[in-house]
């Protein structure tokens, strides 16, 4: 079986939804992950999802204390940058809160905002975005709930997430309609869209839900790093092996000598979500409504109206909808731009857009994201569907993690019932998941959110030899900058899980401290839990 190319797409947001899917019939996505610092709980109520907003998601974490606002932000001394970085490095990557700026300065101007960061990191937001309250644990907890919902809603429609048609609106009814520009009246450089990194080739929209369109495959909503090039010119980048790219080169190759393209910011959390990994989950060349897809996680339509000067009918209470035609036959310098990984990447030659019209809301909220600094979109829409999917081929499967800022190291759990078999699921993961580079294998009694018991079943549960394989010149992670070709890598699987006496392992395997507790002074937990359950819980 062939396997395609990791594209950013794949790897982007997290990685959480493409994982499986960007390998079609073979491939496996993880769970979120435990952050490295302080974690929050929710202690504080407010409104949840859905949201057909963005806005409406930052009042909801305002509401809950998990928003951060500042006044002003010099970004041209990469102020904003800066500040990501501390609170990822203080709170980790699911404790840093969501970033809201009224002013940024960029260019030597003050430029008016809000400009939105990190709004969909905090733990809490994989539920509130699902219109679920938070778990009162907080944490992990939280991403759990999200993902033990969606698992249920897939399963009951079949496996696959149901779908909701969208909701076509009057003009009055769509925000993205207040302002309408065109012409000479549009100069994108008035609006915050910022340059993320010193190194970055220039300012970027780096959010936005980017329209195609090909006769067999339909529509499809992919998010995609663009350049902003003049006040009238986008760089669109969507990177080799992405639908977007294969859409429109096939036009190209057709004899066609223009695109249209709609590029939608400021959309719902759950349109960003959907857009920006392959929760919709597209198969080949047949078409998928990815918004009917966000529809059903939603639980309701997403609301839509017509494009000014094409046929996308785009969310309707978007930001602002920027509509242009892409020129096949020309292909421009873009970048270099700071990857998911976090290193700079390089520049590539890609398409652009001239801008023909600019719709917006009245104020315009901008979301900006800090690309290989913070989270990502919220990861339970695409690791349930991944979860689910992951069981056809590797049926003992229990669970399946990586760490958001180590996206090619898996761990997984299963129920390991014969020798060879640890060896053998991660083996299956290693060759034919381009993402994954390492693969640990745990037993299922290892919380995989939980990085202190995966370490102790590695220090004491694992032989290197045999227990160990490594496979040489398998397709790789592009962004990875430790390939010496970019699409190739080598690979390794290791099998901590307890090794049996058929494996070179132990006639018996000792007892864990903790299970010699619940088994001799079985009270001894609940006891603690009925003195002290309130203490432990407020604990942070």
């Amino acid at each position: 079986m062939p396997i395609p190319p990791v594209t950013r797409r794949t790897f982007v947001a997290g990685t959480s939804a493409g994982l499986a899917a960007a390998i079609a019939a073979t491939g496996c996505a993880a769970t979120g992950s435990r952050a490295s610092g302080k974690t929050r709980r929710s202690t504080r109520s407010g409104p949840v999802g859905p949201f057909d907003t963005m806005r409406e998601m930052i009042e909801a974490l305002d509401a809950r204390g998990e928003l951060l606002r500042i006044d002003r932000v010099d970004q041209d001394a990469y102020e904003g940058t800066a500040l990501m970085y501390r609170l990822v490095e203080k709170h980790g990557l699911e404790g840093a809160p969501a970033l809201l700026f009224d002013q940024v300065k960029i260019g030597g101007q003050w430029l008016q905002g809000p400009v939105v960061g990190n709004y969909l990191g905090p733990w809490d937001a994989e539920c509130l975005a699902l219109g679920l309250e938070p778990d009162p644990a907080g944490g992990a907890a939280t991403f759990r709930k999200a993902r033990a919902h969606l698992i249920e809603l897939a399963t009951k429609n079949g496996g696959r997430y149901p779908q909701i048609p969208p909701e076509l609106v009057s003009r009055d009814h769509a925000r993205c309609k207040d302002v309408i520009l065109q012409g000479d009246e549009i100069d994108l450089g008035r609006f915050p869209l910022m340059q993320v990194n010193p190194g970055d080739g220039g300012r970027y929209i780096n959010t936005a839900s980017v329209f195609t369109v090909d006769p067999t495959a339909g529509v499809n909503i992919g998010t995609y790093r663009c350049q902003l090039k003049g006040p009238r010119k986008v760089a669109i980048s969507p990177g080799a092996g992405q639908t977007g790219w294969k859409m429109l080169e096939a036009a190209r190759k057709r004899g066609e000598k223009t695109a249209r393209i709609s590029l939608v910011l400021g959309q719902d959390p759950i349109v960003y979500v959907v857009s920006g990994s392959r929760t919709a989950n597209r198969q080949g060349d047949k078409p998928v409504d990815e918004l009917a897809v966000a529809g059903g996680l939603r639980g309701r339509p997403v609301q839509v109206i017509k494009s000014e000067t094409n046929d996308f009918l785009i969310p309707a209470q978007a930001e602002m909808v920027i509509e242009g035609e892409i020129p096949l036959d020309d292909l421009e310098k873009e970048g270099p731009y700071g990857e998911g990984l976090g290193y700079q990447g390089d520049g590539e030659k890609a398409w652009y857009m001239n801008v023909t019209t600019v719709t917006h809301r009245r104020n315009p909220w901008m979301h900006n994201s800090f690309t290989g600094v913070d989270r990502g979109p919220i990861k339970s829409p695409g690791v349930a569907s991944a979860y689910l999917f992951s069981k056809k081929f590797v049926p003992e499967i229990v669970d399946f993690h990586y760490l958001s800022n180590a996206n090619n190291i898996f761990f997984i759990s299963i129920d390991k019932t014969a020798p060879g078999q640890g060896l053998a699921a991660g083996e299956k993961l290693g060759k034919f998941n381009p993402v994954a580079k390492v693969v640990i294998v745990l037993d299922k009694d290892v919380d995989l959110m939980d990085m202190s018991q995966i370490m102790g079943a590695i220090s004491s549960r694992w032989q290197p030899s045999p227990a160990a394989k490594i496979f040489e010149n398998l397709p790789g992670l592009p962004l990875d900058p430790s390939q010496r070709d970019p699409n190739k890598t080598s690979k390794i699987v290791i099998d901590a899980t307890r090794q049996l006496p058929g494996e070179n392992g132990p006639a018996t395997f000792p007892k864990t401290n903790r299970e010699i507790l619940v088994e001799l002074a079985p009270d001894a937990l609940a006891r603690v839990d009925a003195k002290w359950g309130n203490l432990i819980g407020k604990w942070d």
